[in-house]
């Protein structure tokens, strides 16, 4: 397969995969996202696609371990694919949670929920009661979906469709994420890479797009499919908009059963792969440092 290009080849400035070990919570069976806490450093928030438990998050460790359990009152668990940890002006921390998986193409509307990270204590359940919503639709249809974006300056949203042979790129501006509020995400563009080169079904599928992240610092940028991962280092003043529409360079991977999240460390030192597990087998973390 012709893309990703081949991390060996020069381009990397990261190691190879780094296995941490396997979760230790085993409700962490269809891990779709990860996002480093801020306010915790060196733990994760990760979320079930689906859950019967409820609409919960969980914090691991960078080991996996941990078994911390966060229910987010009022919210609803249709498809929870994505998670973005944003860090705000006065020292504190966001987390976003991304409802926008859409394996039917039926979703009324997609809903972006988020509250603020929150220290870790020792009770093994919480009930996070301030958590607000923004429903959104699309303005060509029904997009499956499964990687958010966030810029960490601006704090606009950008989010990519999974399927298509060129995926489509949405944002929604920041003055736009208002808790309570709906709203129509706006079509940015068409993206170039993750593009298979065949019609042959499995093929296909090795290039959906199942999620990404943005650095803490906002300068570099990470999505994946199940058999690679892309890189952007941003120039100064560039856009996510922009800096996706120039070739990406590769970044090593570890070939994981049905690899879906990733995600930087607290510092940017490194990221970090998880994978949801089809066949329930242990899901495993992997760490990828910089050099």
């Amino acid at each position: 397969m012709p893309e990703p290009t081949d991390p060996k080849a020069g381009e990397s400035s990261y190691n190879d995969a780094l296995d941490l070990g396997i979760l230790e919570n085993t409700r962490l069976t269809e891990s779709s996202g990860i996002a480093a806490s801020r306010e915790n450093p060196g733990y994760f928030w990760v979320t079930n696609d689906s859950d019967p438990q409820g609409p919960m998050l969980y914090l691991i460790d960078s080991l996996g371990k941990g078994k911390k359990e966060y229910l987010l009152s009022g919210a609803t668990q249709r498809d929870w694919e994505d998670l973005a940890v944003v860090g705000e002006a006065n020292g504190s921390a966001t987390v976003y949670v991304a409802d926008i998986g859409d394996n039917f193409l039926n979703n009324p509307n997609y809903v972006i929920y988020w509250f603020k990270d929150l220290k870790i204590t020792s009770n093994s359940y919480t009930v996070l009661t301030d958590v607000k919503k923004l429903s959104f639709t699309l303005p060509d249809g029904f997009r499956d979906m499964e990687t958010l974006l966030i810029d960490q300056k601006t704090k606009d949203i950008f989010i990519i469709s999974k399927r298509e042979n060129n995926k489509r790129l949405y944002k929604i501006p920041a003055s736009q994420v208002v808790n309570g509020t709906n709203t129509i995400a706006e079509y940015v563009q068409d993206l170039s890479f993750s593009v298979p080169f065949t019609n042959d079904l499995k093929i296909q599928q090795a290039y959906y797009i199942t999620g990404g992240c943005v650095s803490p610092d906002n300068t570099e940028i990470l999505i994946r499919n199940y058999i690679g991962i892309y890189y952007w280092k941003r120039k100064a003043g560039e856009s996510i908009p922009e800096a996706l529409l120039r070739t990406a360079k590769a970044v090593p991977y570890k070939l994981e059963p049905q690899g879906e999240g990733v995600s930087y460390s607290h510092n940017g030192s490194g990221y970090y792969t998880i994978s949801e597990s089809p066949d329930l087998s242990p899901t495993h973390l992997y760490y990828f440092k910089k050099k």
